[in-house]
C-alpha cells in the first residue's frame, strides 16, 4: 500500500527469510562467523536502536532471567515461522532441538548471565521443524546509568544442506509457558509521592497498568500526570521511557517512530488481540489502518497536532479492527524519551469502551 511504502521503504524489495543467505553462500565456512558479526553488530547499542525498522532478524528479551521475549520483528518471523503473539513473554528455547550444539548454548548462557555481548553459531529449528544454521549476535542494552535492561538478538540464518541435519518431526510446535511480566510483578511499588527536593515523581508505568480501566487517561489527568498542571518546581522529574512501554504486557500498546509518518515499530499482544492484526502485518505501517468512515477527522487532527508538538493527548475515537469491525477507542498518546532525554518514540495505549462517542 502507499502508506506502507512511505513508512517503510524496505518493503520496496522482497524481504528474505534468510537475509544473509546470498552473501553467506559465497563464503567459506571459516569466514561465516566474522562475516555475520560485521553484518549484525554495528549500530545496535540501545533499545531504540534495536527497535529500528530493519530487514535484519531481531528479537528483544528482558535483561534478567528467564530472558522472556518482549519483541520480535517481521524478518524474525519469516526466518523462524513463529508469530510474535505465539512467543511473547516466553523464552527462546523453542528454537532448539536435538542437534543444537550444547557447548555453544553454555557459552551463550554464561555470557548473558554476565551481561556481556557474545556471538554463537548453532543449529536451530523453524516452527515447521526445518533446521538452519543460526549465527546469533547477542547485544546487551543498557540505560543511561549503565543498568542492563534488555538484550537484542540479531539472527543470521543459513540453510542446512539436505540430509545433513534431519528435519525435526513434531505434531505441533510446543512452546514454553508464558512468563508473568515484570510490570505485573511490581504493581505494589507503583507510587512515590516526592523526593527530597520536593519534585513530583511520575508514577511508573506499572501503576497505570495496575489500574485497569484507569490506564487510559483523559486529557486533564494526562496533563496532571506529566506535570503540565503543576508549577515549574513541581513538574514531573521522570517521563515515561521506551523500556517501560515495551515491557507493558497488560495494556494494548502500539509504539511508533517519533517523526512523520510515525511508522509502527512495535505492538504488543493485547493490542493484537484487540485490533485483530499481527505485529508482522502492521510493522512499518501507520495507525491509519484503524481509521474508517466514522472516525472524527477533527478529533484526529487535534490529536496529531499534539503529537507534532511532542505532547501527550487523549481522545475518544471511532476506530476499526481488521475486517472492518467498528469500536470506540479511548486512546492515550504519550511521548517516550531515550536515555539521552531525547524524544524517541510515541506510545499509544488503547482501551475499547462501551460508552458512546461524545
Amino acid at each position: 500500500s502507499t502508506i506502507f511504502q512511505a513508512a517503510n521503504p524496505l518493503t520496496q524489495k522482497a524481504l528474505c527469510p534468510l537475509p544473509y543467505r546470498a552473501r553467506a553462500s559465497a563464503r567459506f565456512e571459516e569466514d561465516w562467523v566474522a562475516a555475520s558479526s560485521a553484518f549484525a553488530m554495528p549500530g545496535v547499542s540501545t533499545l531504540a536502536d534495536a527497535l529500528l525498522l530493519s530487514d535484519e532478524c531481531k528479537v528483544i528479551t528482558m535483561g534478567s532471567p528467564p530472558f522472556s521475549i518482549v519483541h520480535t520483528n517481521r524478518a524474525w518471523s519469516q526466518l523462524t515461522g513463529y508469530k510474535f503473539t505465539e512467543v511473547a513473554n516466553r523464552t527462546s528455547g523453542f528454537l532448539q532441538g536435538p542437534h543444537t550444539e550444547k557447548l555453544a548454548l553454555q557459552e551463550l548462557r554464561a555470557a548473558v548471565h554476565k551481561g556481556q555481548p557474545t556471538q554463537v553459531r548453532v543449529i536451530n529449528y523453524t516452527k515447521a521443524g526445518d533446521p538452519f544454521y543460526n549465527t546469533l549476535d547477542v547485544i546487551p542494552l543498557k540505560d543511561k546509568a549503565g543498568t542492563l535492561t534488555h538484550f537484542c538478538g540479531v539472527l543470521a540464518g543459513e540453510p542446512v544442506a539436505d540430509g545433513v541435519v534431519p528435519k525435526l518431526e513434531r505434531k505441533e510446535a510446543l512452546l514454553p509457558p508464558a512468563i508473568a511480566s515484570e510490570t505485573e510483578e511490581t504493581e505494589d511499588t507503583a507510587e512515590k509521592a516526592s523526593d527530597d527536593d520536593g519534585e513530583v515523581l511520575c508514577p511508573p508505568l506499572a501503576h497505570i497498568e495496575a489500574n485497569g480501566a484507569a490506564a487510559v487517561l483523559d486529557a486533564g489527568a494526562a496533563a496532571e500526570l506529566l506535570g503540565e498542571s503543576e508549577p515549574a518546581t513541581k513538574r514531573c522529574k521522570r517521563e515515561y521511557r521506551l523500556a517501560d512501554a515495551i515491557n507493558n504486557t497488560k495494556d494494548a500498546v502500539v509504539l511508533t517512530e517519533a517523526t512523520p509518518p510515525y511508522a509502527i515499530t512495535h505492538v504488543n499482544q493485547p493490542w493484537c488481540e484487540m485490533c485483530g492484526y499481527t505485529l508482522e502485518e502492521v510493522e512499518g505501517l501507520t495507525n491509519n489502518i484503524l481509521q474508517g468512515p466514522d472516525t472524527d477527522q477533527a478529533l484526529l487532527d487535534e490529536l496529531m497536532a499534539s503529537v507534532r508538538r511532542g505532547e501527550a493527548h487523549s481522545a475518544r475515537l471511532v476506530n476499526y479492527k481488521k475486517g472492518g469491525v467498528r469500536f470506540v477507542n479511548q486512546v492515550q498518546v504519550m511521548p517516550l524519551y531515550n536515555e539521552a532525554d531525547e524524544l524517541d518514540h510515541f506510545m499509544a495505549m488503547l482501551q475499547e469502551i462501551d460508552a458512546p462517542v461524545v
